[in-house]
């Protein structure tokens, strides 16, 4: 499948979202040219057998998911896989009963990621309850071993990236404010993780503020106006568990004419975060490939299903973003 996910591929998707934002449930065909909603029509895979897979999204508001789902729809097409997507919406109780759903519908295979480590280990259960193999993607439960599979990345690596490059930044000394994921999300616990792991060697960065902007940009914006209006002349860095909190951050900052004075981080690699590293605005992203994590996921999917061997666990790799590297990375972004 050609990896580079256009611009217009993306907008059309966000335009479907925003258009089905009530909705709980959106669904896809992988037979070219059909918009079937009932879910009754599949296509043959190259075995000769038709699969139905089940994907419930954390939350199709986010760019990344956006991306992520995109990636999806597209390599469940190519292989010739039937994909039903749900609409997680941010909310743990939505996706159980999207679980249930999916059971309901007797898909032959759930991928997930979860709102909460926590609240959403009951899906696992349900689907091994079911004898419906379940998968983990891009983040895990609490249960995750009991998972049939899971396939995405270490996020501690991820805060690890993120902390040491600004650390050095910093010429190992300042003063750094925090956003982080929503609390309970396994993402948001291990980047945290990750950044003080590195913080334990640097005595002089200190911890001024930190709270939850729940990887929403303008939660991200608002934190930030706050914490400048208390404390802007001693805030150096704001250190971002995702690049859509880490763009509402760098908004506050240049609407408070800072931009030269605190340096800001993020992850994820969404595109407005590419762009602003490569303007020079954003200090750095630290790269979660979404189109290695969508591949990998169904390809580990299709080899469940068909009785092959396959790995368990599956990380892919981040990686840190700079103004002089940027480009090669928004490659994945060009028509």
């Amino acid at each position: 499948m050609k990896k580079a996910l256009s611009l217009l591929t993306v907008l059309v998707m966000v335009i479907c979202v925003t258009a089905c934002g009530n909705k709980n449930t959106i669904q896809t065909s992988s037979t070219a040219g059909s918009s079937n909603q009932s879910g009754t029509e599949t296509a043959a895979t190259s075995d000769g057998e038709s699969y139905r897979i089940a994907m419930i999204h954390q939350d199709l508001s986010t760019e990344f998911e956006t991306y992520f789902n995109t990636v999806l729809v597209a390599r469940c097409k190519e292989l010739g896989v039937e994909l039903i997507y749900f609409d997680g919406q941010g909310k743990t109780d939505v996706q159980l009963n999207q679980c249930e759903n999916a059971i309901e519908q007797k898909v032959d295979l759930l991928m997930f990621t979860p709102q909460d480590k926590s609240g959403c280990a009951p899906i696992v259960d349900k689907c091994n309850a079911a004898g419906i193999p379940v998968m983990c993607v891009i983040t895990d439960t609490d249960n995750v071993d009991d998972a049939t599979a899971s396939v995405g990345s270490n996020h501690i690596e991820s805060g690890v990236i993120e902390m040491e490059y600004m650390a050095e930044l910093m010429g190992g000394k300042g003063n750094i404010c925090i956003i982080q994921g929503p609390y309970g999300h396994s993402a948001q616990l291990a980047r945290q993780e990750g950044i003080l792991q590195v913080l334990e060697g640097y005595p002089d960065i200190q911890v001024l503020y930190e709270n939850t902007a729940n990887w929403d940009r303008t939660q991200a914006m608002n934190l930030t106006e706050n914490w400048l209006q208390k404390d802007a002349d001693n805030i150096d860095a704001i250190v971002c568990h995702s690049d859509d909190m880490g763009m509402g951050a760098l908004q506050a900052i240049q609407g408070a004419g800072l931009q030269d004075e605190i340096k800001v981080i993020g992850v994820d690699g969404i595109i407005d975060a590419l762009n602003s590293v490569k303007a020079g605005e954003m200090s750095a992203t630290v790269f979660q490939d979404v189109f290695g994590i969508g591949e990998n996921a169904v390809d580990v999917a299709l080899k469940i299903l068909r009785g092959e061997p396959y790995e368990k666990t599956t990380y892919v790799p981040f990686k840190l973003v700079l103004q002089d590297n940027v480009d090669e990375y928004l490659k994945n972004f060009s028509k």
